[in-house]
C-alpha cells in the first residue's frame, strides 16, 4: 500500500473538541467558503482535477476542492504497512478552493491537541489556507514537544503527508508560522532558525518563558522575519510581549500586540475573534494569499491591539 492511500485512508474526522476552549466551529458556512458540489474523486482519492480546456474558453476551471472532511488526522504508514500506522498531526482543509491555497503550520500548547489548534486557527484564518498542526511527542492526553531537532522533524512529515494528499492544491511561497504557549516557544526556535520560510509569525501566550521571545529579534529579522504577532490572552504575558515586539520593530520590522481581554490561558472563542483584527496585516502581501477575505463580522471585535 503507498504511503498517500495510508494517509488517506487513516484520514477520520478531527478530534473531539473541547467546547469550552474552542470557537463554535462546525462544516463551512456556505457564505464564507463555498459549499462544493459533489465531485467524483481523481485516482489519488483526494482531490478533483482540472476541467479540459476547450478551445477560445480561456484557462481551465477547477472544480472546488471536496471529497475530503474538513478536518481530519494524518496517519503515515510504519514500515511499509507492515506495522501499525501512526498519527503525525492534524490538517484542516479550505473546501470549496479553486485555485491553490498557502499552509499555515499550527503549534499546539503542552498537553493541547492537534485538533483543537487546527480547529482554532481555522476560525481565525476564515477556513481559508491549509492548517497543518503536527502532532507532538507523548500520550494523547498528555502532548508536549521534546526538543527543536525533533519538532523540526515533526513539522516536516506533517507538511509532507499534506501535500501527498493535495499535490496540485498548495501554493508555493512562504509559509506562516503560529504557535500557542509551548507550542509558541516552539514556533519561535522554528522561525529563528528558518526565517527566509517563516517570514510571518504569531506566537501567543509564551510569557512564561520570557527569555525566547525577547531573544527572537535579531537572527529573525536578520534573516528575513517580516511581521510578528504577539498574542496575549493572560495579563501577566503583557510586558514581556510588548517589550518583544518593541524588540522586532527596533531591527525595522513591523510588529504588532494583540491583547485579546481574556484572562484566562487558552485560544478561546474571544481571542479567535481578537485574532480577527490583524490577520489581514500579517499575510498582506504573502503568495498564496491574494484571493483571502476576512471573515464578515457582525459586532465589533474584541480586544485591541498595539503596534510597534
Amino acid at each position: 500500500m503507498s504511503s498517500r492511500w495510508a494517509i488517506l485512508l487513516g484520514a477520520i474526522a478531527a478530534c473531539t473538541r473541547n467546547p469550552e476552549r474552542l470557537p463554535p466551529l462546525r462544516d463551512p458556512d456556505p457564505a464564507v467558503v463555498p459549499n462544493p458540489a459533489p465531485v467524483a474523486e481523481p485516482a489519488d482519492g483526494a482531490v478533483a482535477a482540472a476541467r479540459a480546456p476547450t478551445p477560445d474558453a480561456g484557462p481551465p476551471v477547477r472544480d472546488p476542492l471536496g471529497g475530503v472532511p474538513w478536518q481530519f488526522d494524518l496517519v503515515e504508514e510504519v514500515d511499509g504497512g507492515a506495522k501499525a500506522a501512526t498519527k503525525i498531526g492534524v490538517v484542516s482543509v479550505p473546501l470549496g478552493a479553486r485555485e491553490r491555497r498557502p499552509i499555515v503550520v499550527a503549534m499546539h500548547g503542552g498537553s493541547d491537541q492537534p485538533g483543537w489548534a487546527c480547529g482554532e486557527w481555522r476560525g481565525v484564518t476564515n477556513a481559508y489556507p491549509f492548517i497543518v498542526c503536527p502532532r507532538g511527542s507523548g500520550s494523547e492526553s498528555a502532548l508536549y514537544w521534546a526538543s527543536l531537532p525533533d519538532t523540526q522533524a515533526r513539522v516536516a512529515r506533517a507538511i509532507a503527508a499534506t501535500r501527498k494528499l493535495f499535490p496540485t492544491w498548495i501554493a508555493e511561497g512562504p509559509t506562516v508560522l503560529v504557535g500557542f504557549s509551548m507550542g509558541a516557544t516552539q514556533a519561535i526556535l522554528l522561525a529563528r532558525g528558518d526565517p527566509k520560510t517563516y517570514r510571518r509569525v504569531v506566537i501567543a501566550e509564551s510569557a512564561y518563558d520570557p527569555d525566547p521571545a525577547i531573544a527572537f529579534a535579531k537572527p529573525w529579522t536578520a534573516g528575513g522575519g517580516e511581521r510578528a504577532i504577539f498574542l496575549c490572552t493572560t495579563v501577566a504575558c503583557e510586558a514581556t510581549y510588548a517589550n518583544a515586539a518593541r524588540n522586532v520593530a527596533r531591527y525595522g520590522v513591523p510588529a504588532r500586540l494583540n491583547i485579546a481581554g481574556t484572562n484566562q490561558h487558552g485560544i478561546w472563542a474571544v481571542v479567535v475573534r481578537s485574532m480577527r483584527r490583524d490577520w489581514p496585516w500579517l499575510v498582506e502581501g504573502v503568495a498564496g494569499w491574494e484571493g483571502y477575505t476576512p471573515a464578515v463580522e457582525s459586532e465589533p471585535l474584541p480586544g485591541k491591539t498595539q503596534s510597534f
